[in-house]
């Protein structure tokens, strides 16, 4: 898969595309992705998906806006599991904003990639303040000679699946609800940097990663999550949180991948976490700590193995 900053024509042959945000890659638009790489095979064109960066809320209300599912990076990541042909990011500005419904397709969609076909979720709505929807894109589609398909929602325990869904599991601390309706372990993903070595000096190394600002985290506690390190998959204990045994304060997200031997300084590293094993919790002292983490250990892998959530590291 390809990425690029769609700023002008970018020269691709029978684009079938769809459009959003997509904050949470989850499995509803996995159906949307797997209708577009569908038509675009049938049709021997490209798989394509034009998101915005940064998030529009971000730009429009950035004091009420939600904090973020998923970053750039990770949702790069996502659609090229998906076995996505290019995604197409469009840089999010007033000015874009205030584009109407007909002045945006036709400068991203028509003029920049030539659409040839569109898919779209059944309640997407695009240009200035959503005005735009699905009947406004067949309009479009018949005026410019693109196809529009509409796909219904996707359903799980008989309820749609949305962001909002995935973002209410993951602020109360229910991540394997979350993977459920993503499909995989809920990531967070950053430059992992040096800490303090408490870690390793009790026989416990972490890799300390520096999240995103934007990013929405769980509650603190102990978690168990699955990683990719050059090629191998392992699993990891994390906790989130400020270790108040050692009377930290800022908060940290530290992950112990379990019969990892290397140094991963300077890494761009992604977790996906996939259960909540505890609460963050203070111990009287080192050795009760380091009691507890062997517990956590040994839970981590009895979930972990047991899990049926698909991930790419399955």
């Amino acid at each position: 898969m390809k990425r690029i900053r769609l700023e002008s024509r970018y020269a691709i042959d029978r684009a079938v595309v769809t459009v959003g945000s997509f904050d949470g890659t989850h499995i509803g638009h996995h159906a949307v992705v797997e209708e577009v790489r569908t038509k675009a095979l049938d049709r021997d064109g490209a798989s394509v998906v034009v998101t915005f960066d940064p998030h529009p809320r971000h730009v429009i209300s950035p004091e009420t806006a939600p904090s973020l599912l998923t970053s750039l990076e990770e949702k790069t990541t996502a659609f090229e599991r998906m076995g996505l042909d290019l995604l197409a990011v469009v840089p999010f500005t007033h000015d874009l904003r205030g584009l109407t419904p007909e002045a945006f397709v036709e400068r991203f969609l028509v003029d920049y990639l030539g659409v040839d076909g569109i898919v779209l979720g059944y309640d997407h709505g695009f240009g200035r303040d959503r005005s735009g929807d699905v009947a406004t894109m067949r309009k479009l589609g018949d005026r410019h000679g693109f196809d529009v398909i509409s796909i219904p929602p996707t359903l799980l325990d008989g309820e749609p699946v949305s962001s909002t869904r995935v973002r209410e599991c993951i602020e109360a601390g229910q991540i394997e609800a979350a993977a459920r309706l993503l499909g995989s372990g809920y990531p967070v993903s950053g430059l992992v940097g040096t800490g303090d070595g408490r870690g390793r000096t009790i026989g416990f190394p972490t890799a300390n990663i520096a999240f995103a600002e934007a990013k929405l985290l769980p509650p603190d506690g102990v978690y168990a999550g699955r990683t990719r390190v050059n090629g191998e998959v392992y699993k990891a204990v994390v906790n989130l949180g400020t270790r108040p045994t050692f009377g930290v304060r800022e908060r940290q997200f530290e992950a112990h991948l379990l019969d990892y031997r290397g140094n991963l300084y300077d890494q761009f590293m992604s977790v996906e976490l996939m259960t909540r094993l505890r609460p963050e919790q203070k111990f009287d002292g080192i050795e009760s700590l380091k009691e507890q983490i062997n517990l956590d250990i040994e839970e981590a892998r009895c979930r972990l193995d047991a899990t049926g959530i698909p991930t790419d590291a399955n």
